[in-house]
């Protein structure tokens, strides 16, 4: 187990101030399993819950529950896990038919973002969609981060849905 003194140590060694908020993530980010996995305990499953809610749902003054959908029970499930046990990014992949699978609920915390967290969890959906015989994989992306989903070689296919009345989305899809 990592000191908080190593964490702000190595945090300041990559450029951010020692106890800045980004320097303490950064240094736990540096620590991090990298593999994406489903939550294992009640503790992991209420944190990868959280998250989605905190970075999908609140800032639009959703309330709790709003985060999940009636496919959380046939649905595979992945997260980073932090070294306390925080969820840093989580996805969702569930089928529509055997051939498209669908990518829901992806989420970063956003003090983790721009560490590569997401483009791994996204490659562990598609790696898993890939094995169990999908062709195609399809997501509903957000005006705002639709060029993460390109440079994964997302194609723009139609118009989304606006959520909330004011978050506009676009449908993507990618050839597996």
């Amino acid at each position: 187990m990592l000191s908080i003194g190593s964490v702000l140590r190595r945090a300041s060694l990559i450029g951010f101030p020692i106890g800045s908020p980004a320097g303490i993530v950064a240094g736990m980010i540096e620590n991090v399993t990298k593999a994406p996995r489903s939550p294992r305990t009640p503790d992991e499953w209420e944190n990868y819950f959280d998250l989605r809610w905190r970075v999908l749902r609140a800032p639009w003054n959703q309330p709790r529950g709003s985060e999940k959908d009636e496919r959380e029970t046939d649905s595979e499930h992945f997260m980073i896990v932090g070294p306390d046990s925080s969820a840093l990014a989580v996805g969702r992949l569930h089928f529509n038919t055997p051939a498209e699978a669908q990518i829901r609920f992806m989420a970063v915390d956003p003090q983790a973002q721009g560490h590569g967290l997401g483009s791994l969890v996204l490659r562990e959906c598609e790696r898993r969609a890939r094995a169990a015989g999908a062709t195609s994989i399809v997501l509903n992306a957000r005006d705002d981060v639709q060029k993460f989903y390109v440079r994964h070689g997302f194609l723009v296919v139609a118009p989304g849905e606006t959520m909330f009345s004011a978050i506009k989305h676009v449908r993507m899809r990618k050839e597996l």
